[in-house]
């Protein structure tokens, strides 16, 4: 952005707006899935171009880390596609958690959770692990692309197409489903549409089939088949012509409205929940939505560069999914990896409400304060109580702090302090931060209790 007075300008660190841990956590709990003591440090140091530019621009994986990826994946696709029961998802979901908590990436597997929601698709109504999938690696392979190519993608992809009804949609019966949700959910947002609008766009759509076997049983491949298109003459948003499916995308990005409802997805995201922003903020990203061609990483680097993002407008004014809980708290902590960690925290999240690969409906999770209901946060103190105490009936260990400590040369008389900056950045209440110090000696056990009191604090839960 060009005027320095723009909340969208580059924030620059000054005096009186410092960069430190405070904004670097922040960064990274929104940005990825929280900063460990290391990532911290690196970049306080860095500083916030070079900081923002690794989110951006990360560096290739690891090795090791694509090994176990790609191992884990492959057990997924070897066990079989079909969704029989809750059991058989877990390991598609530890997959999933298993790129955000140990990958180089973490804005790209947040965009991929942005999209999953975006897009939200459910294994409920697609019943098999395979397609749901190939739709995850959809989102991580366009999330900081065009979105445009997206749509084209989502609406060829299998999944979406089982979900929304896309191959029962052809000329002589049309489906409006995914026409409906395209403008509603995906694209314009309620009043920006009209119900012709809607039967247009199916019309416009049509020619998907299912494919089949010998026994003439549908498969999971989808075909375009020419003689099933509408091609007759449609109106849509106000444009005639024998529109198809790409015309029915462009014409929907021309409209103002089209950037002004992604911008306000992603502020939500990556912003804040609390508020509902403006004209004022919303559309100079809409200009720059409109103007790179809907470059996702265009605008969400000027997000993360801005002012406005840093400022306390911004700070703990998100409530922290279940997913960005666990993970993060994994992240922060690092404890011991042990082979069923993941799948427990895969289990401790569908226990709060957000089942990874089957969102509740259409429209998502609904986020925000919902994630604080009682049994939200009943099931969070617990899981919390879990991680650090351990539980011999799910073969998880206790938490060891001191090992901790050691690997990060701090000594124990700064245990509290080091992991209240860890965790909070020393942003608690003053009856929490005594607590904490008065139950915190050597001994490892009265150490969890100090972390139990840091990790159930209000704070904790904002993002």
């Amino acid at each position: 952005m060009k005027s320095d007075s723009q909340p969208w300008a580059p924030y620059v660190p000054t005096p009186e707006e410092p960069w430190n841990l405070e904004k670097v956590a922040h960064l990274h709990r929104r940005a990825g899935f929280a900063a460990n003591w290391e990532e911290l440090h690196r970049d306080l140091k860095a500083g916030p171009a070079e900081s923002i530019d690794r989110l951006l621009h990360p560096p290739p994986a690891p090795q090791k880390f694509r090994r176990v990826a790609d191992a884990l994946k492959n057990i997924i696709e070897a066990s079989g596609a079909s969704f029989m029961a809750a059991e058989s998802l877990s390991p598609l979901q530890a997959w999933w958690l298993f790129r955000m908590t140990f990958g180089s990436d973490p804005l790209g597997e947040k965009l991929t959770l942005f999209w999953h929601n975006h897009f939200a698709t459910a294994i409920s109504g697609v019943f098999n692990l395979k397609l749901m999938l190939d739709q995850n690696e959809l989102f991580r392979e366009h999330a900081r692309g065009k979105f445009g190519d997206l749509l084209i993608a989502i609406e060829a992809n299998p999944a979406m197409l089982k979900w929304l009804n896309g191959g029962a949609n052809q000329k002589e019966h049309p489906n409006e489903n995914f026409a409906r949700e395209l403008l509603e959910l995906f694209t314009l947002g309620e009043g920006h549409y009209s119900e012709t609008d809607i039967r247009e766009a199916a019309r416009s759509l049509t020619g998907w089939k299912p494919g089949r076997d010998n026994l003439l049983n549908e498969t999971n491949d989808f075909f375009y088949d020419e003689t099933l298109v509408d091609t007759g003459p449609k109106t849509f948003l106000g444009q005639t012509g024998v529109w198809r499916h790409k015309d029915i995308f462009r014409i929907i990005l021309q409209q103002p409205e089209a950037a002004k409802y992604l911008c306000r997805r992603l502020y939500r995201w990556f912003v804040s929940e609390s508020t509902i922003p403006d004209d004022t903020l919303i559309e100079p990203l809409a200009m720059q939505m409109r103007a790179s061609n809907y470059s996702i990483e265009h605008v969400v680097g000027i997000i993360l560069r801005s002012q406005h993002f840093f400022s306390p407008a911004a700070c703990w004014q998100r409530v922290k999914s279940p997913v960005e809980f666990c993970v993060g708290t994994i992240r922060q902590l690092e404890p011991k990896r042990i082979p069923n960690l993941l799948p427990l925290v895969a289990l401790n999240c569908d226990q709060q409400g957000q089942i990874l690969f089957n969102p509740p409906s259409v429209k998502g999770w609904e986020g925000g304060t919902a994630w604080l209901n009682s049994n939200c946060t009943l099931t969070r103190m617990n899981w919390i109580a879990e991680l650090l105490n351990g539980n011999p009936l799910s073969g998880l260990p206790a938490y060891d702090p001191t090992r901790w400590l050691k690997e990060h040369s701090i000594e124990p008389s700064q245990a509290v302090n080091s992991f209240s900056k860890l965790l909070l950045q020393n942003n608690l209440s003053p009856e929490s931060e005594a607590l904490a110090n008065r139950l915190a000696v050597k001994d490892q056990q009265q150490l969890r209790a100090a972390l139990l009191v840091l990790l159930q604090t209000p704070e904790f839960q904002l993002a």
